[in-house]
């Protein structure tokens, strides 16, 4: 039975991370501690211990005497997630269609009925949360829990690239394109639903302005063309 404090630690370390992956808490966020303790009615140590396993999740940033902050992954760290996702993804998908039980695929239509009531609002946190929870629901149809939990990871990890280098026309999960790999899921088909896995993937990919300051060049003339005599 896990004692009070590590329930405690919980509690908090769930309440952030929900936060920052349903992009309540953007990239970048000054996470102090003396609020932190005053939000959660919590002991100060208690709020280490949560930002400490949160930062193990890549989710936060510590940084000696300044804090902590939620982190801001670089495009590189973007291109590796989705990489990684990637290659992941593929083999849970095949695996999902060898293992699919008439319950699963129940619980696959369920979803997506879910995701089709809630509608397109991707500022939603709900409409980002099930985003993220039908790639969930096909790692445990895939019954491979140490993949689940690296995906489980990713996909947190992918909720603050999002939210970092999302462009003005939105680039959560796209409910057609879930319907599309459920099809093929249902249909008995890993060829086709691994295609529509990697396909789904690097659309989101593609739709992000992964860029950094660094790399962008800007152009001082356009910037202050209004000013130029």
């Amino acid at each position: 039975m896990a004692s009070v404090v590590t329930r405690e630690v919980q509690r908090i370390f769930t309440a952030i991370y929900d936060a920052i992956v349903e992009q309540r808490l953007p990239p970048g966020t000054r996470l102090t501690e003396l609020n932190l303790v005053e939000v959660f009615g919590a002991n100060r140590n208690h709020i280490r211990s949560a930002l400490r396993d949160l930062a193990h999740r890549k989710l936060v940033r510590l940084e000696m005497n300044r804090g902590a902050f939620v982190e801001e992954p670089t495009p590189e760290q973007a291109r590796e997630v989705f990489a990684a996702r990637r290659v992941i993804e593929q083999a849970i998908v095949e695996e999902a269609v060898r293992r699919m039980r008439p319950a699963d695929r129940r619980a696959i239509r369920e979803h997506l009925a879910e995701e089709l009531a809630l509608g397109h609002d991707s500022d939603k946190p709900a409409f980002i949360r099930l985003s993220g929870d039908f790639h969930r629901l096909l790692a445990r149809i895939a019954g491979n829990g140490t993949l689940g939990d690296i995906l489980d990871g990713l996909i947190a990890r992918s909720s603050l690239i999002i939210a970092l280098y999302e462009n003005q026309t939105g680039v959560q999960c796209s409910h057609n394109e879930h319907q599309e790999l459920a099809d093929a899921l249902l249909g008995g088909d890993p060829q086709r639903a691994t295609a529509c896995m990697t396909r789904h993937l690097l659309n989101i990919e593609e739709r992000l302005r992964l860029e950094s300051a660094e790399d962008a060049e800007i152009d001082l003339f356009q910037v202050f063309a209004a000013h130029r005599p």
